[in-house]
């Protein structure tokens, strides 16, 4: 029985995953077929069935010719007109295939329109109430479009024996462009070097005030979805000082919250310094060899620690004395945590010796066999000593973990840093409308681009998410980064479903409307046999892709529920 109760309460949380994916997705089907179904009743078809959901029928009831009723499975809905399918038509009135080519282009338009429709007042909607840096971050991702001070698209640290720095690339280059398309976010790069594994790129970067043009081949990194590209290098961030303790080196020589530090010792600084514990166990994150390299420069002159500032629109060089604190940061339910230790309390000695930051984590890794381990803490000013309890710790149950649930941050003399982020933009009602056109448009512009790339052979299916994976994306939006960024996700896809639809593909609305500009043109409609071949091909050849892609969807969403 209590295995039981376990296994539900397991469950609940993915039901509730489903739920809050599911039902979103299925309002934009829903909406679609309800423009088809507003258009039919404009122009006099006969609407046999308007469904909520499919499958077998729950509730309903009867008006006029059309059956309305709500189904099973709550994911979007359908319409079926009179005479819809080329074996169904007789040439009666109300038939589909009877109304006008005007009428029957305006049914079938309407539908894709209203999905239009829908994703410009959801973005509208996310603009006018405010965006967070979250959504912020995914709209750019998505679009393009940078928000708050225009985006330059620079490197930071590039791995030294990396395929970007074998192509050319160095750190401060500016992305201008891959392959020839202009790159305006730095997501957008990265979709460019993810699918294009073993691939070479033609990229264009602005060097102290030059244009280059580098080729660049990703490395092929396996993943669950076949090979994806990764060339080793970081976005460039701009580093301030978020906190300055008082009493400290830093604050006695003058330093201040908000100013932007340019350089280390005479080193441009191209990323956020950090020394916590991720950058001291086994890894294969390039990333970490930089920040130690970093590290270890600063202490190879621990009296003068030089610091190049800028401070509104002056630039200042300020020297302090290298002193290091190593503050603990404590994961629930631990052994550090019940051993006594509490976030932010400084780590002063291991088993007596003073805390060294670089060796500290090999240090614990080596103690985790031995009886106890003695912690010195500084807290409140006030010296206390806590006993690790070594016994109950398995070192090799997650050999890249935090040891006893310890993990810890570091301060430099008192500083401490973070990211140097853009204030984000307030808009109003009608300034917020005019970015949610900018944003429509830039989506058709990325959803086009990344479609022609498909058929160039340049992006691999293996990378398109059907519905598994977009109720899967959709789940996580509600659950990680917020209500703005799951509104506008949905927004998203409610206008790629629009451009999907509008495709020249014989069973899509865009190949609907082509086979009534061939009739147009030659003043007759195509042969029902022909029109039903062609569907009939279509058909096999969708259904192959859709099953393509959910297989790798599937298994996606299985690596995601083991991590």
């Amino acid at each position: 029985m209590e295995f039981l109760i376990d296994l539900i309460g397991s469950i609940i949380p993915y039901i509730k995953t489903a739920f809050l994916a599911i039902i979103p997705l299925g309002f934009i089907i829903f909406i679609h077929e309800l423009g088809h179904f507003y258009a039919a009743k404009r122009c006099g078809i006969k609407v046999n069935t308007f469904s909520l959901g499919f499958g077998p029928k729950l509730i309903g009831f009867q008006r006029d010719e059309t059956d309305y009723r709500i189904s099973l499975l709550p994911f979007g809905g359908y319409v079926q007109m009179e005479g819809e399918s080329p074996t169904e038509q007789t040439g009666a009135e109300g038939e589909f295939a009877s109304a006008s080519i005007g009428n029957r282009a305006f049914v079938v338009a309407a539908g894709p329109a209203v999905n239009l429709l829908f994703g410009v007042l959801v973005y509208w909607l996310v603009f006018a109430t405010g965006i967070n840096t979250d959504s912020a971050r995914l709209i750019g991702g998505l679009t393009g479009l940078p928000l708050g001070e225009k985006e330059v698209i620079q490197l930071g640290w590039v791995a030294d024996d990396g395929p970007g720095a074998i192509g050319g690339l160095m750190p401060g280059d500016t992305i201008i462009s891959v392959n020839g398309d202009p790159i305006s976010h730095w997501a957008m790069f990265q979709t460019r070097i993810f699918t294009s594994a073993n691939r070479p790129l033609d990229i264009v970067v602005e060097r102290d005030g030059e244009r280059k043009h580098l080729s660049v081949i990703p490395d092929a990194e396996p993943s669950v979805r076949g090979d994806i590209g990764v060339i080793r290098v970081s976005s460039r961030l701009e580093t301030i000082i978020s906190h300055v303790e008082e009493g400290s080196p830093a604050a006695a020589a003058g330093i201040q919250v908000g100013d932007q530090i340019e350089s280390i010792n005479g080193q441009k600084l191209h990323n956020v310094p950090y020394f916590g514990y991720g950058v001291w166990h086994a890894s294969e994150d390039w990333r970490n060899g930089k920040y130690q390299a970093l590290y270890q420069s600063i202490n190879e002159n621990p009296e003068a620690l030089t610091l190049g500032i800028r401070r509104d629109d002056a630039s200042l060089t300020i020297e302090v004395p290298v002193r290091w604190r190593v503050k603990a940061s404590i994961q629930e339910d631990s052994i550090a945590q019940n051993a006594g230790i509490q976030d932010g309390d400084v780590l002063a000695t291991l088993n007596g010796a003073l805390v060294n930051n670089a060796t500290l984590y090999s240090e614990l890794k080596a103690m985790a066999t031995s009886e106890s381990i003695e912690v010195g803490l500084m807290r409140n000013g006030n010296m206390e000593k806590v006993t690790l309890a070594t016994e109950i710790q398995n070192p090799e149950t997650n050999p890249d973990g935090a040891l006893f649930g310890l993990a810890w941050q570091t301060s430099l003399s008192g500083m401490e840093f973070a990211a140097k982020t853009a204030p984000l933009p307030d808009y109003d009602v009608f300034t917020s409308l005019g970015k949610g056109v900018e944003a429509t448009w830039l989506t058709f512009t990325t959803v086009g681009r990344t479609l022609q790339q498909l058929v160039g052979g340049e992006v691999s299916p293996k990378h398109l998410s059907g519905p598994i994976g977009i109720a899967n994306a959709t789940s996580r939006m509600f659950d990680r980064v917020g209500l703005s960024s799951a509104l506008f996700f949905i927004g998203f896809i409610s206008i790629n479903l629009c451009i999907v639809n509008l495709l020249p593909i014989p069973i899509a609305d865009g190949g609907q409307l082509l086979f009534f500009t061939v009739e147009k043109i030659r003043g007759r409609p195509m042969p029902r046999r022909a029109q039903e071949i062609v569907q009939q091909v279509c058909i096999v050849l969708l259904i192959a892709l859709f099953l393509y892609i959910t297989w790798f969807d599937g298994i996606s969403l299985i690596d995601d529920l083991r991590n």
